[in-house]
């Protein structure tokens, strides 16, 4: 089976030898993406909720460059630089999705400075 690479320039450009997207028949698994407005190179703002609402606009296109959504969407990680934004966060998530909600991870890591949220999805098409 081929990897089909999804990519699109409506997110940030990897910085790494990675895909934004792999998809291999129906399964497409999305790179981490964090709150990074592709357009300015910067956060979307100092908060979780605004980095957040910015990582899922990003999900979103690179899911899409492959062919998938956010409603195809069964499996998400979400890992936190302050498990004290879980819930600002997890206010966030709850706007995006809908029930049956997606299996999902959240750890608290290490984060590169100023970045509060990553997040990486695997979605499944028909």
């Amino acid at each position: 089976m081929a990897r089909i690479e999804g990519k699109t320039d409506q997110a940030p450009t990897p910085v790494a030898p990675y895909s934004q997207a792999v998809r291999i028949n129906n399964v497409v698994a999305a790179a981490g993406q964090a709150g990074v407005v592709r357009e300015t190179g910067t956060f979307a703002g100092e908060d979780v909720a605004s980095q957040t609402v910015q990582t899922f606009k990003n999900i979103e296109a690179v899911l899409a460059s492959a062919g998938a959504s956010l409603d195809d969407v069964i499996r998400v990680d979400v890992y936190l630089a302050d498990m004290g934004d879980f819930a600002a966060m997890n206010a966030e998530y709850a706007k995006v999705f809908s029930e049956p909600y997606p299996a999902r991870t959240t750890v608290g890591v290490h984060l590169p400075a100023g970045m509060k949220v990553e997040i990486t999805a695997l979605a499944v098409v028909e």
